[in-house]
């Protein structure tokens, strides 16, 4: 039961998934702070998802995703270590499928024009 969270009665709910910490990348993490320690993505897991888990349990799952290739960790020190989400969580099967009407629809912007539109709005 090491892997699985606490529900809002104390009782143990569901287990931590891959999803939940690869969320946790994709809410936290950015272009000037690519990385997170394991006590940061305890943090975001509750305050977003309302995931109470240990720093610990969260550092084992990091391990085996590590070895999985889903995160990659750089140690800092003799101590720290930092976590960065190699791949992104799935989408929802309702935005993937609104994703793909668009592909099919080829309602889609190329990411030069995107480029550019955010080079635009920063002038």
């Amino acid at each position: 039961m090491a892997d699985r969270v606490h529900d809002d009665d104390g009782t143990f709910g569901s287990k931590l998934t891959e999803q939940d910490l690869l969320k946790a990348f994709d809410y936290e993490c950015t272009r000037e702070e690519p990385m997170l320690t394991a006590g940061e993505i305890t943090d975001a897991l509750a305050e977003r998802f309302d995931i109470n888990v240990s720093s610990e349990t969260v550092r084992r799952r990091l391990g085996e995703m590590e070895d999985d290739g889903l995160v990659a960790g750089k140690k800092f020190g003799a101590h720290a270590k930092g976590w960065t989400a190699v791949y992104a969580p799935e989408l929802a099967e309702d935005v993937a499928a609104e994703a793909d009407r668009r592909l099919e629809e080829e309602d889609t912007v190329p990411m030069e024009e995107v480029h550019e539109r955010l080079s635009d709005d920063q002038s």
